[in-house]
């Protein structure tokens, strides 16, 4: 029962990193103001379009988890992309407090907090495909989120179809 519920948890919360703001949420300003470390890719960046995806088995030790972040690339600009939609849409809604998904020095920095107070971070260094996750839960300290070591992001093409938002 215990491991059920602490795998419902983190599904959920990696589910919220995914996307929107939830409902009530307040909508004013960009990611939490606070600063984050400087990132840097490690190879020379490709920002051409495609698709980029990828998948953290083991996420937060917990095996058989795997979280997955997709990020779509037009124009030098990242958006979040829906496969069950085939939709690329842009992660925070104008205005959105603590929410921000941009391209800082060819890496793509992901930064989103729920409602409750819970902080995720995702940098996908564009050069090299890797991905570093972070955690930050209200009144502790940002911690880096271990999952299954040789874990890398994948580009493909931009798939047909897309519906860009």
């Amino acid at each position: 029962m215990k491991r059920m519920m602490a795998i419902t948890i983190a599904a959920t919360t990696a589910l919220a990193a995914c996307g929107a703001a939830e409902p009530g949420e307040a909508a004013a300003g960009e990611a939490s103001g606070d600063s984050l470390p400087a990132v840097t890719s490690a190879d020379p960046a490709d920002l051409s379009d495609g698709l980029i995806t990828c998948a953290m088995p083991d996420f937060d030790g917990k095996v058989g988890l795997t979280t997955t972040e997709r990020f779509i690339l037009i124009d030098g600009q990242p958006k979040r992309y829906s496969d069950f939609q085939n939709q690329a849409f842009d992660l925070c809604q104008a205005g959105q407090e603590n929410c921000a998904l941009k391209i800082e020095n060819g890496v793509i920095r992901m930064d989103w907090t729920s409602a409750n107070g819970t902080r995720s971070r995702y940098d996908v260094d564009l050069g090299t495909l890797d991905i570093a996750a972070y955690r930050t839960d209200p009144g502790t300290a940002e911690r880096s989120v271990a999952f299954r070591d040789g874990a890398k992001c994948v580009r493909e093409p931009l798939p047909e179809g897309l519906e860009i938002m």
